[in-house]
């Protein structure tokens, strides 16, 4: 499934023009969340960051039988979604969340956190054209991984993976392919993470050694020659 992305929903008209969609269920760029109103309730997912490791928050909220008490928290927050998941971030869930001065004024809201199933997914941040990295990260995530590989700053990609037959280990199996690398880096629960060991980077997918290679911090070659005049 492809899923929209729209820049922000920071006022009226660009929540109107949201609802107008033919599905109401888009990514936002700012913050980074995916947004789903295809019924009474407000479905809120915050996409998890760079390291990709943990499950995504979720919120719902809403009423069974109208819209109005969403589009009346969404009208008090000054249609300012930011603003609205500060709001929701700020609740205590361990006691009566209706406490809250976010929700006093909607007694028909009903508001829910959980861990969403969801598992793998990725922000647009993380799928737009990435910049290149000119120094070692403190910490290889799959974000700085996907940053170095798309930009080809590196060298000398060997697999580190074993072929296992009968209890006995055989040689270095061939480097996988670049479509595959990528593929992986963009799925968490791949858990791909780097350890820089001297000179070489080692890839570790489910801690599992996979590939290394030397990372060259400078900047990428153009991709696209110019035309001779």
């Amino acid at each position: 499934m492809v899923i929209p992305v729209i820049k922000q929903l920071a006022s009226r008209d660009q929540w109107m023009d949201f609802c107008r969609r033919e599905t109401a269920y888009c990514f936002v760029e700012q913050p980074q969340v995916l947004v789903d109103l295809q019924s009474t309730f407000l479905k809120i997912t915050l996409l998890p960051d760079h390291q990709q490791l943990q499950d995504a928050v979720k919120y719902s909220l809403g009423s069974r039988t109208s819209i109005e008490p969403v589009w009346q928290l969404i009208k008090g927050c000054h249609w300012d979604l930011s603003a609205l998941i500060r709001g929701l971030q700020e609740l205590d869930f361990s006691s009566n969340v209706r406490d809250n001065s976010l929700l006093k004024a909607h007694t028909d809201l009903s508001v829910r956190k959980y861990f969403s199933r969801e598992r793998c997914l990725v922000a647009p941040e993380s799928l737009g054209l990435l910049e290149p990295l000119m120094a070692a990260p403190d910490v290889w995530s799959s974000f700085q991984l996907n940053r170095l590989i798309n930009n080809g700053q590196f060298r000398d990609l060997r697999s580190e993976q074993k072929l296992l037959s009968d209890g006995r280990s055989y040689g270095g199996v061939d480097a996988p392919e670049m479509e595959q690398i990528r593929m992986l880096l963009l799925n968490p629960q791949e858990q791909l993470i780097g350890q820089q060991i001297d000179t070489r980077l080692h890839v570790y997918r489910n801690q599992q050694p996979f590939i290394s290679l030397i990372p060259e911090f400078r900047w990428p070659q153009p991709r696209l020659k110019k035309k001779p005049a």
